[in-house]
């Protein structure tokens, strides 16, 4: 590492600067601010350093942790891991930067940034981990961060900003009397959910150590021949990974486990930025693909050996099953999630929907890789959409904040007409949006447009890949359409804003863009330097991206340095593959493109001055409409299932355990009450009764004895005669003598 530094700095640096932030605050607003963008951006330094060390370190990686159980403390420096240190450094570096001013003014700052540092850091903890036990002490603290910063503004009292069309619940559990009773319901829903998953994560963790005894994930890797077979054997490779990726999908809001990653927006947005961008979501596709690297290397097999063992097939068999499962749930996250981003109407909701779409393209993209002869290109693109789409939802989020902090309404049927007011704002959204949609030469492009290639290629060979590149291109038309309305409802068409800010402020977001000489501004206008400089560079990496992904290609593929005629060669390759072997594919998701972009352009920007009367007010598009904004009426069915299961915790405390076992309680009490008097009355009268008789005529007894001892030695001489003589008597008797 740079300046030869131990690596476990990039560890500890985080988690010092969040002990130091409350420390600072005490002398300083302005320290306390910036020292989490401190902190992370020397360990982003320290993080792009390791690019020279994969594969070969420049000092000790290994630390002893509990000697007792000879576990040690491991940095992992292959190519996914460092690859995702940088990224994860980078663009907490700027989502900080962008936080000193996006909170500025806000209460209890040192609670925020501790937490957002020590999210980051948890992040760290996962990524260049090699011990898998630390690596799942970092989802840990992850898991614990997003709860305290999604429900940060718990204690605010005014009304939940009402949506002009919203969906009416029924279900009490949806229902919340202030904003801060909605932003702590979702924080501890986003801290439910995800435990759920890791809760099945630790226990495949476990089984694997029983069996693999080592929680090094490089390990494992090197020694897959003493214990893959073994776990074939058993029948518990297909479960101890299942196992593991149930953390995933809870992590990475995969289906069915992706109904807390919308309500995960209740947050600040700095906040948003950093779970969906950065941290969080990552963490799942990232624990994927490290056990995609951990299994190929477990199940393959030297080119030596001429022969599989049985058991060898049964694991490969198990993996395959495996990674079809992974392929299927990211299939079907990217196509229904963004189906729901098509009619949502609350700004970064809709984006929430894009990141669970995304993120369902990489699991397709693991799962691809798992299931094709060679892992390595579609693994490839699966990171790459990780990278790329890190960059441009970052940009999204960060730009979102800035324009919801103007409007002060979080919804974009509240918006409008916002190009001539937020220009900048205006420009670089569109960027994002370009690059979301997978419009070339945007970041997007390669990087999705390559997982549809792959699922393609895996669709020449099964039949589920058919399906699969199938829900990968429909998600695609998707994506593009509710990008492009988006747009159009923030910032073309008539201001609706001057209604919101006379009819009803939302508080949902405050700040210094809301704040000067304490009055709020009347017009919108785009933030700060602090806001725009980070999204001016996530911007720039967006459109000039395709640039850099040759050299993450030479580093994933360990090729070493790469020169400028690797270089050449490789992004020549990469734009000649969209024409020859990957044409059909790439033709059908121009297609799907239009298909999605063309009516989403004719109704929310060329006709945005009208009104939309395209759903109408019955018929199918309706129906479809409410189905989709009811969110494929999954969260309410768990809100459903989890309702009806308190109401019969009610009836079952009212009628079962009130009425019957309260009443078997009473009842028995009774009976025992009434043997008690009974019991009591024998004791009072027979046995004390007859032990207080006894009592007495002992007492007359002794008393009449008393008589009998006169104290004169006359009298007891006359009692020994009489004794005497009666004794002869008897004894003359028994001898026949009278």
């Amino acid at each position: 590492m740079l300046f030869g530094l131990p690596y476990y700095l990039l560890l500890v640096l985080p988690f010092v600067g969040a002990l130091l932030v409350p420390v600072f605050g005490r002398f300083s607003d302005r320290l306390r601010d910036w020292t989490p963008a401190l902190f992370m951006g020397v360990t982003m330094i320290l993080a792009w350093s390791l690019l020279y060390d994969i594969g070969s370190p420049k000092g000790p990686t290994s630390w002893p942790w509990i000697p007792s159980l000879g576990l040690n403390f491991e940095v992992l420096l292959d190519p996914l891991s460092v690859i995702m240190t940088v990224l994860a450094s980078t663009l907490c570096f700027l989502i900080y930067v962008y936080s000193t001013e996006y909170m500025a003014g806000e209460e209890d700052r040192d609670r925020f940034f501790f937490l957002m540092l020590v999210f980051g850091g948890g992040m760290l903890t996962l990524v260049i981990s090699n011990n898998l036990l630390i690596a799942f002490i970092g989802w840990e603290i992850m898991g614990f961060c997003s709860y305290g910063l999604i429900g940060f503004w718990n204690d605010k009292r005014n009304p939940p900003e009402r949506e002009p069309d919203g969906i009416e619940y029924s279900n009490p559990l949806l229902q919340y009397e202030t904003e801060g009773e909605y932003n702590t319901q979702c924080g501890t829903k986003a801290f439910i959910v995800t435990r759920i998953g890791d809760a099945f994560m630790l226990g495949g963790i476990l089984v694997l150590y029983a069996f693999t005894g080592t929680f090094s994930f490089s390990l494992m890797a090197e020694n897959y021949q003493n214990w893959w077979q073994v776990l074939a054997a058993t029948g518990l490779v297909l479960p101890t990974f299942l196992l593991i990726f149930a953390g995933a999908i809870g992590k990475s809001g995969q289906f069915p486990l992706q109904v807390w990653l919308p309500e995960a927006m209740a947050g600040p947005t700095s906040v948003s930025a950093l779970i969906h961008a950065a941290t969080m979501v990552k963490a799942g596709v990232y624990i994927t693909a490290r056990f995609l690297v951990t299994i190929a290397s477990a199940s393959e097999v030297s080119h030596s050996e001429a022969l599989l063992s049985p058991l060898q097939l049964v694991g490969i068999e198990a993996a395959s099953s495996f990674f079809t499962i992974v392929a299927i749930i990211g299939a079907i996250t990217a196509l229904m999630t963004a189906t729901m981003g098509m009619v949502s109407n609350e700004l970064k909701q809709i984006l929430a929907f894009s990141t669970l779409s995304q993120l369902g393209y990489m699991m397709l993209a693991i799962g691809t890789g798992g299931l094709l002869s060679h892992y390595e290109p579609a693994f490839a693109a699966g990171i790459l959409h990780v990278i790329s789409h890190g960059a441009f939802k970052a940009l999204l989020f960060l730009a979102s904040g800035g324009v919801i902090h103007a409007i002060h309404s979080k919804y974009v049927t509240k918006m409008g007409g916002l190009k001539e007011y937020m220009p900048k704002t205006f420009k670089v959204m569109w960027v994002g949006v370009l690059a979301l949609s997978g419009i070339p030469p945007f970041s997007g492009f390669w990087s999705k447009d390559s997982i549809i290639e792959y699922s393609y290629e895996l669709a020449l060979h099964e039949t589920l890949g058919w399906i699969l590149f199938a829900f990968a291109v429909l998600a695609a038309a998707c994506t593009i359409f509710y990008s492009i309305r988006l747009m159009g409802l923030t910032f073309y068409g008539p201001p609706k804003f001057e209604a919101a800010h006379s009819t009803e402020h939302s508080e949902e977001e405050t700040g210094p863009l809301d704040e000067e000489a304490g009055h709020h501004h009347a017009v919108p206008h785009d933030p700060g330097p602090a806001m725009m400089v980070p999204l001016y560079l996530l911007a720039a990496f967006t459109v000039v991206a395709f640039l850099v992904y040759p050299f993450v290609q030479a580093i994933l593929a360990e090729e070493g340095p790469l020169t400028m005629e690797m270089w050449t060669e490789v992004l020549t390759e990469m734009i000649v593959a969209k024409f020859t072997t990957g044409l059909f594919p790439f033709a059908l998701t121009v297609g799907a493109l239009f298909l999605g972009a063309v009516p989403s352009y004719v109704l929310y920007i060329k006709n945005a001055d009208r009104p939309n009367n395209v759903v109408g007010e019955r018929g199918l598009l309706r129906r479809v409409h409410t189905f989709l904004r009811h969110r494929w009426y999954i969260n309410e069915l768990y809100y459903w299932i989890l309702y009806q299961f308190l109401r019969f915790v009610n009836w079952y405390r009212a009628r079962i355990d009130d009425h019957i076992i309260d009443g078997i309680d009473f009842k028995s009490a009774d009976a025992a009450k009434g043997a008690s008097t009974r019991l009591r009355w024998f004791d009072d009268h027979v046995v004390d009764g007859l032990a207080e008789g006894i009592g007495t005529a002992g007492y007359r007894v002794s008393d009449e004895s008393q008589e009998i001892q006169t104290g004169r030695i006359n009298d007891y001489v006359a009692v020994v005669i009489f004794g005497l003589v009666l004794f002869l008597i008897m004894l003359f008797v028994s001898l026949g003598v009278i």
